[in-house]
């Protein structure tokens, strides 16, 4: 089928005014993308298949990816439905859960542990911070407040990490465990004691890069409570 040539006047028009691209549908994206990522590092926590593992890895790689892309996107464009600055904090906003959701996997394979019911707690806490976020940015194009509004649920969920981490450090060093050990075997050694604590400061390492998470996940949070502030 031939092909028409777009009219000289519509490449006048397009050069006045360029269409602008929908910065609201990437934001979406990349909330898309990492609840993706958080659901496959709970099946990774479930299981400890390396396959599942390269699929975390895999799953970040694509977010990096799409975030440099709305970057891209982003310095080649004049004109921006909210401003360019509040556009670039959310985009690298986001992209930096998934250094630490990386990490979480990383940590988990070199130290040779396996996943345990307080990284279930904390991944389960930053899926529905992830989902608040994407719910307040779905709602943020034609209700800016009532999305800003959904900003809280991402601070939430930190505050619950937080709390988790305190939990699972008080199980870990309270003494209790331990001592339920020694309750069970009365052979209980100096040595099996630095093996039991050995192996507890490596869990202490994964639930910190979880929390990390959750710190960033907040971060976003905020930006989105402020952008509802602002653009109401």
């Amino acid at each position: 089928m031939k092909q028409h040539a777009m009219p000289f006047w519509h490449l006048i028009w397009q050069r006045i005014h360029p269409r602008t691209p929908d910065f609201h549908a990437m934001l979406l994206e990349q909330c898309d993308s990492l609840i993706q990522a958080l659901d496959a590092l709970e099946s990774y926590l479930g299981d400890n298949r390396p396959e599942q593992a390269a699929m975390v890895r895999e799953l970040v790689e694509q977010a990096h990816d799409q975030a440099q892309s709305h970057l891209d996107t982003l310095h080649r464009t004049f004109v921006t439905p909210i401003d360019r600055e509040d556009i670039y904090a959310v985009i690298t906003g986001i992209d930096r859960v998934f250094d630490y959701v990386a990490t979480s996997v990383r940590e988990i394979e070199l130290l040779d542990i396996a996943g345990d019911r307080w990284m279930q707690k904390m991944i389960a806490q930053l899926q529905k911070g992830a989902a608040a976020l994407r719910k307040g940015f779905e709602l943020f194009r034609t209700d800016p407040a009532g999305g800003g509004q959904h900003g809280e649920g991402a601070r939430l969920a930190e505050r619950n990490v937080e709390e988790l981490y305190r939990q699972a450090l008080y199980d870990m060093f309270g003494g209790k465990a331990l001592e339920e050990m020694h309750k069970r075997d009365k052979s209980v050694s100096p040595l099996d004691c630095l093996d039991y604590v050995t192996g507890q400061m490596k869990r202490r390492e994964v639930y910190r890069h979880l929390s990390n998470s959750a710190d960033r996940l907040a971060n976003v949070g905020d930006l989105l409570h402020d952008l509802g502030v602002k653009y109401d």
